[in-house]
């Protein structure tokens, strides 16, 4: 078994991320709130102390540096001016996560196309999201400084 990396069990992967996102913004001064496992579409609670700002974190995680995410099917997927996907991906070769943030309404209209280009091309639906690899050094960036406001510099 030499050379091969453990598979991990995905709730422990998808606490993982949870708890590397709410890391990242402890680090920048924000106050980041885990759920509980049963929260439906909150994953983290965000708050500014400062500027009093907040938002509703759904944190997707993968322990594969892949191109996209599963989620839920689009009327399940949480939405709001204030709520946003954070997606997660090891990177190869390391113990590091990479992560991008989309607004959730950004989230929820491309999971939307997916989902009608799988049922009009007659595959099983499996709602997910990709990440656009023309956007995803700019999802990054966004995630690198991201804040809850209301004019979040993220799409």
């Amino acid at each position: 078994m030499a050379g091969k990396t453990k598979r991990l069990d995905k709730t422990f992967v998808g606490s993982a991320g949870v708890f590397h996102v709410a890391s990242e913004l402890s680090m920048r001064g924000l106050i980041a709130l885990p759920t509980i496992k049963n929260t439906r579409g909150i994953d983290i609670l965000v708050t500014d102390p400062e500027t009093g700002a907040h938002a509703i974190l759904q944190v997707k995680t993968s322990q594969d540096c892949v191109s996209f995410w599963p989620t839920s099917k689009p009327e399940n997927c949480p939405a709001g001016r204030d709520t946003f996907f954070v997606f997660v991906r090891r990177l190869v070769g390391c113990h590091r996560f990479e992560a991008f943030v989309v607004r959730a309404s950004r989230v929820v209209d491309d999971v939307r196309r997916v989902v009608s280009g799988q049922k009009a091309r007659g595959r099983s639906v499996f709602p997910c999201w990709y990440l656009p690899k023309d956007e995803a050094n700019a999802l990054r960036s966004a995630w690198s400084d991201w804040r809850p406001a209301i004019d979040s510099p993220c799409t």
